[in-house]
């Protein structure tokens, strides 16, 4: 778990997700990350990478599109706008 979350921290800081540290107002919840299933970790992943769109991220991780948005909020994950 540990390693995970290195991992994740490393690629925040190499710039890997569509923001940046300093954007967030939380730091993301890993340990809550780390919980997940592994379908959902893949699907938050995709969706920091700005790979997919959030309906896209929840169909990857196998559940409905307000459940993974709760998920993604409880992570302290930002959501995108259409902007970014």
């Amino acid at each position: 778990m540990i390693r995970c979350r290195t991992m994740a921290y490393e690629a925040l800081k190499i710039k890997k997700y569509w923001f940046k540290e300093d954007d967030l107002l939380e730091p993301i919840d890993w340990k809550y990350v780390d919980s997940m299933p592994q379908r959902v970790k893949l699907g938050l992943e995709l969706y920091m990478e700005g790979r997919v769109s959030l309906g896209k991220a929840a169909e990857v991780a196998g559940l409905p599109v307000t459940e993974f948005d709760y998920v993604r909020g409880k992570a302290k994950i930002p959501l995108r706008g259409p902007d970014d």
